[in-house]
């Protein structure tokens, strides 16, 4: 993909993860920024309304401090929200896994994220080719020796950026009726 910008189609199945992904990490910029303005008066108590709960609120203010006190950090927040998304569309796309080299680096990448956004490989992975825009998941070394085993996913293999892109690969390859 080039630096121009792209976009998701509104209907199709990621859609709607993408888009929260990309609210909630444009958002992330004023609670770790103690120079901007909060995004909304700490004052504030968010209310979450529940099925088994009647109602959850929480603390805007203790929300921020904790961000501003560095309990998590905008980058740990982004990689955490791009593992959600990437499990949460793996989920989505799972059903039509064609066992493509990109299908199988998405699922290589789904199972890191999935469990502590390392990547793990049991004795007899990866048994497919996996790879995806020029990286290679290296076949002939399996499990422990894999030279991406214990190696951070999102973060130091991949950027959020990476994983939008290769959403939209995996998204292009899904059944998708218009207007369904």
């Amino acid at each position: 993909m080039n630096d121009a910008a792209f976009q998701f189609t509104e209907g199709k199945p990621f859609f709607p993860m993408v888009m929260s992904f990309l609210a909630a990490t444009i958002g992330l910029g004023p609670l770790f920024d103690p120079s901007q303005p909060p995004p909304v008066p700490l004052k504030q108590v968010a209310w979450y309304v529940g099925r088994l709960q009647p109602t959850v609120g929480i603390d805007m203010a203790q929300v921020r401090q904790g961000c501003l006190a560095g309990v998590i950090t905008a980058d740990a927040a982004v990689k955490s929200l791009c593992g959600m998304l990437l499990n949460s569309a793996y989920a989505v796309a799972e059903p039509h896994n064609d066992r493509s080299p990109e299908f199988e680096f998405f699922r290589h990448v789904r199972n890191a994220v999935s469990h502590g956004n390392r990547f793990y490989f049991a004795a007899q992975e990866p048994r497919r080719a996996a790879a995806w825009s020029g990286l290679v998941i290296d076949r002939a070394r399996m499990g422990k020796r894999n030279p991406l085993f214990g190696v951070e996913c999102v973060g130091q293999t991949l950027s959020p950026a990476d994983a939008l892109a290769l959403l939209r690969v995996i998204e292009d390859r899904l059944p998708w009726r218009q207007g369904a």
